[in-house]
């Protein structure tokens, strides 16, 4: 007897069962598929069906993508302009887009989510944003890191309230208020705001 070796192939609607999908957004994905890379679909009869391992790694590798508004909030951006500036002039350390929405035209940039991440958390001084077409922003110091970041809007409350407590006892207060950042992360900005206290006094 000869083993069947044909790929699974499954239907949109179990597609949408298999990945918590409603057929509506299958439907939007498909439709736009020159622009996201969607997997190519077969007809078996009358009904369209799709390669199940095919598609599982395309939307796999889709969600670990995030766009230029995503990560702009990540970076504490109102809008992405700043994430698309820098995707065309990259300042250093800045990841490259991983895809690509117009690939063709190379618009509608992509990030490595993780990758985006640890830009956002280690990103370097304001000379980044002169890097991505960016001037200095008024009153900003030279050097100064983590502007209009929240995390030293928290960090310079903490100073405030407990001035005389250390930057280990700060890192533990600051982690429980908001969770994620590296403890190395939290010392750069621990640093800047005890800096910036210092010029305004």
């Amino acid at each position: 007897m000869t083993e069947n070796t044909e790929p699974r192939r499954l239907t949109r609607e179990e597609l949408a069962a298999a990945h918590g999908y409603n057929t509506a957004t299958l439907q939007r994905l498909w439709a736009a598929r020159e622009q996201n890379g969607h997997p190519p679909g077969r007809r078996v009869g009358r009904t369209l069906t799709w390669d199940a391992a095919e598609f599982e790694a395309w939307d796999r590798k889709r969600q670990s993508t995030i766009t230029g508004a995503e990560f702009a909030r990540l970076l504490g951006h109102k809008d992405h302009g700043w994430v698309s500036r820098a995707a065309a002039v990259p300042p250093p350390g800045f990841p490259e887009p991983v895809a690509w929405a117009n690939a063709a035209e190379r618009r509608g940039p992509q990030w490595d989510r993780a990758a985006a991440q640890a830009y956002a958390d280690t990103r370097p001084p304001t000379e980044t944003l002169r890097g991505a077409g960016a001037g200095r922003r008024t009153g900003a110091r030279q050097g100064t890191t983590y502007i209009n970041d929240p995390r030293l809007t928290a960090a310079r409350k903490i100073i405030a309230e407990q001035p005389d407590e250390s930057i280990a006892t700060h890192t533990h207060r600051l982690n429980e208020e908001i969770p994620g950042t590296s403890p190395s992360v939290w010392r750069r900005i621990i640093l800047t705001a005890r800096d910036q206290d210092q010029d305004q006094e």
